[in-house]
């Protein structure tokens, strides 16, 4: 899952990088991260306007 983030912590954009070869999963994983809606602002220092991340997510049955 790729994560872009706004530098005030508002979720910009959110993919995913590759199929689980389940829809279901697909959309449930990209739907848990919409639900986030904000993260915690860049600190100080960081000044992009955006920055993107590499997410794992990974599914398990219990």
């Amino acid at each position: 899952m790729t994560l872009t983030v706004g530098r005030d912590g508002r979720l910009q954009g959110v993919s995913l990088a590759a199929s689980s070869g389940s829809a279901a999963l697909d959309r449930a994983a990209l739907e848990a991260v919409r639900r986030a809606g904000r993260f915690p602002p860049a600190p100080a220092g960081l000044d992009r306007p955006v920055y993107t991340f590499a997410v794992p997510m990974t599914f398990r049955r219990d």
